[in-house]
């Protein structure tokens, strides 16, 4: 029997078609509005995010601490929402402001110092640079030190070139200290409207996933709003998971890291910790990332110090990769170390910062719902006498290849004896 031809599915394949080529051949006008839209609703992007953290301890609170209020008295079951809610930003608000209160005096006056270390840095280099020289001299006989160079260096920072750069540089910075106050500004103006958002989010979160899922049911096919309301579960299992797991793991070794510091009296202790701790939120290469600049200010004090200073941070890293993470993250992602290492390069050569940090529970999503999808075709197959057939000729086919891998013993003394005979 012949199907009908549908007009219909054509009229939606030409006109799909013509809004694709619309954007294509326009993508700079797309791209300026996408921009443009983002930045609007980027208030509610931080609001979320906000909400979505905080979550957490509200559950807590909620669920947990305050499980029995309201069971006598339901006047007092009102109060529950409301006291989560506040001991959770109370909580939020109290971290962040001792953070900022302890650190930040402490790294002005360590990037103060660090500021007036640099003369004291710079003759480290010189003498770094002066052995080198008497290494190539001595070595290859080639003297760096070129008289021409040297003339050269001194001209350009004497002449016209040098003025040039200057006055560039001079009418290039009040731009850049205006586009800064600009970003400054409106990066304040978002996280304070996000903070509001987020606590209408929070406090109403039940009504919006209620609403949220039955527009999703409403307008999508049974088994589609299924697939989606599952795929949504379990991006929230794991990504909320790991997020929080990782913030957690990465302050415990920021304050490891700032005591065994304290303790072999390195310098900039508090600093280097700081930079560790919050590096350490990128998987893989976040350590990696922390661990150079730091190791590098360390070398222009003390070669020696910053030797130890990587001994101690690859201990530290072992730790917590070995030790710490597993206990804290647990099972939540459950993919390989390959499978890491992939996401977190895709994720940030993609998306930057954001990819290298999200990257992770992302793909964790992704290998779950396709471990899923193989498991169940194959066990759809296993039914079938094909795939039994497939399976008997796959294993001959390993044993053959094990066969031929594997020469025994008397086979290599015959070949031995014919070769001398």
């Amino acid at each position: 029997m012949k199907k009908k031809f549908s007009y219909l599915k054509v009229f939606w394949l030409i006109t799909y078609t013509l809004i694709v080529a619309f954007l294509l051949i326009n993508i700079k006008q797309v791209g300026t509005t996408l921009s443009n839209i983002f930045s609007v609703f980027m208030p509610f992007i931080y609001g979320f995010i906000l909400a979505y953290i905080l979550s957490f301890p509200y559950n807590f609170f909620y669920d947990r601490c305050f499980k029995k209020i309201g069971t006598k008295r339901k006047k007092l079951f009102r109060l529950k929402k409301p006291l989560a809610l506040l001991i959770s930003y109370l909580l939020c608000f109290g971290v962040v402001g001792l953070l900022v209160g302890f650190l930040i005096p402490e790294l002005s006056k360590s990037i103060a110092r660090l500021i007036d270390d640099i003369p004291i840095y710079a003759q480290s280099i010189q003498k770094w640079f002066d052995s080198l020289v008497i290494f190539v001299r001595e070595q290859f006989g080639y003297d760096l030190y070129d008289e021409n160079t040297y003339n050269e260096i001194v001209n350009f920072l004497t002449g016209k070139d040098a003025q040039d750069v200057f006055k560039n540089f001079i009418s290039d910075a009040f731009p850049a200290a205006l586009n800064f106050g600009k970003v400054f500004t409106t990066g304040l103006y978002n996280w304070i409207i996000g903070i509001v958002v987020s606590i209408y989010m929070l406090s109403s979160k039940e009504k919006l996933c209620r609403q949220a899922r039955a527009v999703v049911v409403a307008y999508l096919p049974i088994k589609t709003s299924r697939r989606v309301l599952q795929i949504t579960d379990l991006s929230n299992k794991k990504c909320g998971k790991f997020i929080i797991g990782k913030i957690i793991d990465s302050l415990i070794i920021g304050l490891i890291c700032f005591i065994g510091l304290s303790i072999f009296k390195f310098d900039y202790a508090l600093l280097i910790s700081v930079i560790v701790g919050v590096t350490n939120v990128i998987p893989f290469f976040g350590p990696f990332i922390g661990a150079i600049p730091c190791a590098f200010l360390l070398l222009l004090i003390d070669p020696l110090q910053s030797f130890w200073f990587v001994v101690f941070v690859i201990i530290l890293q072992q730790f917590d990769g070995n030790i710490l993470g597993p206990k804290i993250l647990g099972e939540t992602v459950g993919i390989s170390g390959f499978w890491i290492l992939f996401s977190v390069i895709v994720g940030g050569g993609l998306f930057g910062l954001p990819g290298m940090l999200l990257g992770v529970p992302v793909f964790a999503v992704i290998y779950t719902l396709i471990d899923d999808g193989v498991t169940k075709r194959l066990k759809e197959k296993s039914s079938s006498s094909k795939i039994n057939e497939l399976s008997a000729e796959l294993d001959a086919l390993d044993d053959g290849i094990s066969k031929q891998g594997s020469i025994s013993e008397s086979e290599i003394n015959k070949d031995g004896s014919d070769e001398n005979n």
